[in-house]
């Protein structure tokens, strides 16, 4: 797709390499560190990728309401409904103890990095 931010292939791309980068640094941090540390990574990386498909789903909704103007309510507590969800999902994968702390933000920090390299090769390929 070419115009929309947030297309299906631009979102495919960014979860597949999130995907296999994951992959890679969970296998690295099983050799490294310890199975707390894989699952953390896995853990992290996953809440992102949860994260990025909400999001998309959200901006096409807003770009709706917003087109006409006004904001519904409901949209606006879908918000905070994600918010909770996310924050309450690290908070009890970090409260369980089975993971570590540190892998979970290796793992929430794969995305970004993904997300700008798949930007900066849509944007070359769109010029």
């Amino acid at each position: 797709g070419g115009g929309e931010i947030m297309d299906s292939d631009f979102i495919r791309r960014v979860a597949g390499g999130s995907a296999l980068a994951l992959l890679l640094i969970a296998a690295a941090a099983f050799y490294l560190a310890d199975l707390q540390g894989t699952l953390g990574v896995l853990a992290g990386g996953g809440v992102a990728l949860g994260n990025l498909v909400w999001l998309r789903a959200g901006s096409h909704r807003a770009l709706r309401l917003f087109g006409g103007g006004r904001v519904h309510p409901l949209w606006l507590l879908s918000l905070g409904v994600r918010h909770l969800s996310l924050f309450g999902a690290l908070g009890l994968l970090l409260w369980s103890g089975f993971i570590h702390p540190f892998g979970v933000i290796v793992g929430l920090s794969v995305l970004p990095p993904v997300v700008v390299v798949q930007g900066l090769r849509a944007a070359v390929r769109n010029q």
